[in-house]
C-alpha cells in the first residue's frame, strides 16, 4: 500500500519531549516500512524517519522564535494541503491524518480516502463541528470510552497504542517505590499521589514535566517534596523513564478527567509493574482488575490497593500487554483497517 502518515509540523518525529502522539507516529511509520509498505511521512525536516519525509519547515515550530499562534496555523495547514494535493496525482492509497479536525475539511475534497485517528479527547467545539462529518470520512478511537463523546460519528475501528516491549522489558522483581509519571498538573492527580504514598509509608517517585508557574504546584506538591520520601525527579529521559518504570511497586494513576488512552499504563505494564488507577476514561480497557493493577473509585480504595499490590502477578501484566497492546499489534491493526477502507472506497468510485 502507499500511504500518507500525516503529523503536525509543530514538533519533530520522533519528540524531544514526552509527547506520545509524536512517538506513536513514528513508531507507527517504522512498522509499516518494515512491513513493506511505500510510506510517505509529513512532518518537519529535520524528523528521523525511514519512510519518504515532506515537509515546509525545518523543526517544530512550537515554541519556534518569531512564530506565532497564526503563523504555526498557517504553516500547519500549508503541510496538510500538500499532502493532500499530492493524493490528487493518485500518489497514495490511504491518507492517515492524526489531527483532531483540522484534515476533515480537507478529505470530501479528494477521492483518496482518509482515516483519522483522534489521539485527544473530542472537546464540545470539535463535537460541534464533527457532526457534519459524520459519514463523509473514517476514525478510528484510541478506546471504547472516547467514543461516548460522538457516537454516531464514522468509527471505522477502535485501536488501542502499542508499546515497544522491546525496549520496556519485563522486570519480574518488586519495587519498593510508587511512581508518578505524567504531567504534573491536578487533572492527573499528582497530589492525590502524594496522598496514597503517604497514607501506605511507601516513598513516591514523580516524575514528569512540571508547571511552576501554576499555583498547583506550589500549593499542592511543592511543600510536600523532601527528596525522600516525596521526590521529584523532572521530566526524564527516554532510558531513565524506562528505569524509573521498570523498578517502581506499582504506578498510580489517579487521573481526575475521561482521558481517552493513558500510555504510561501499557508501559508500566510491559514491564511488569501493576498499576492503580482511578476508573476514569479508558482505565478500565486497559487494566485488568486484579490481575494486573486494580481499578479504584476514591483515595481510601487506592491506598487499600496499594497494599495488597503484591497480590498481583507481573507476568500477567506483560501477558496482556502482549497480547493486547504491543506495537507490532498495533500495526498489523492499522494495516488490516487501511486495507479495508480502501476496498470500500474503491467499490464506491466503482458505482459511481
Amino acid at each position: 500500500m502507499r500511504i500518507a502518515q500525516l503529523a503536525s509540523n509543530y514538533y519533530s518525529i520522533p519528540p524531544k519531549a514526552s509527547l506520545a502522539i509524536y512517538h506513536l507516529v513514528g513508531l507507527l511509520t517504522k512498522g509499516l516500512v518494515e512491513k513493506g509498505h511505500d510510506v510517505t511521512l509529513y512532518a518537519t525536516k529535520n524528523s528521523e524517519t525511514s519512510a519518504k519525509l515532506e515537509y515546509v519547515t525545518d523543526t517544530g515550530t512550537m515554541g519556534a522564535e518569531g512564530i506565532d499562534d497564526m503563523m504555526r496555523a498557517r504553516l500547519m495547514h500549508l503541510l496538510i494541503s500538500r499532502c493532500y494535493e499530492e493524493s490528487t496525482k493518485g500518489t497514495f492509497d490511504i491518507i492517515h491524518s492524526h489531527f483532531n479536525l483540522s484534515t476533515a475539511f480537507y478529505a470530501p475534497l479528494v477521492s483518496t480516502p482518509t482515516v483519522h485517528t483522534f489521539h485527544s479527547p473530542l472537546l464540545p467545539e470539535l463535537v460541534e463541528v464533527l457532526r457534519n462529518y459524520i459519514n463523509k470520512a473514517y476514525f478510528i478511537s484510541i478506546s471504547l470510552a472516547q467514543r461516548k463523546q460522538l457516537p454516531e460519528l464514522n468509527w471505522a475501528a477502535n485501536i488501542y497504542h502499542g508499546v515497544n516491549t522491546m525496549k520496556y522489558t519485563f522486570n519480574p522483581n518488586i519495587g519498593s517505590h510508587l511512581l508518578f509519571m505524567g504531567r504534573v498538573t491536578e487533572d492527573k492527580g499528582a497530589h492525590i499521589a502524594i496522598e496514597v504514598a503517604k497514607a501506605t509509608g511507601l516513598p513516591l517517585i514523580i516524575a514528569g514535566k512540571s508547571f511552576t508557574k501554576e499555583g498547583y504546584w506550589h500549593k499542592q506538591i511543592e511543600p510536600h517534596i523532601d527528596g525522600k520520601n516525596i521526590k521529584y525527579v523532572g521530566e526524564p529521559d527516554h532510558q531513565t523513564k524506562i528505569n524509573y518504570l521498570k523498578s517502581a511497586r506499582a504506578l498510580l494513576f489517579p487521573v481526575l478527567w475521561e482521558e481517552p488512552f493513558g500510555m504510561v499504563m501499557i508501559e508500566a505494564m510491559s514491564c511488569g509493574t501493576p498499576v492503580v488507577a482511578f476508573k476514569r476514561g479508558s482505565v478500565p480497557e486497559i487494566i485488568k482488575d486484579s490481575l494486573t493493577g486494580y481499578i479504584v473509585k476514591n483515595i481510601d480504595s487506592m491506598v487499600k490497593a496499594v497494599k495488597k499490590i503484591d497480590r498481583v502477578d507481573r507476568r500477567a501484566c506483560r501477558d496482556r500487554v502482549e497480547q493486547f497492546f504491543r506495537l507490532q499489534v498495533m500495526v498489523n491493526n492499522y494495516e488490516k483497517v487501511y486495507s479495508r477502507i480502501i476496498e470500500e472506497q474503491n467499490a464506491k468510485l466503482a458505482r459511481k
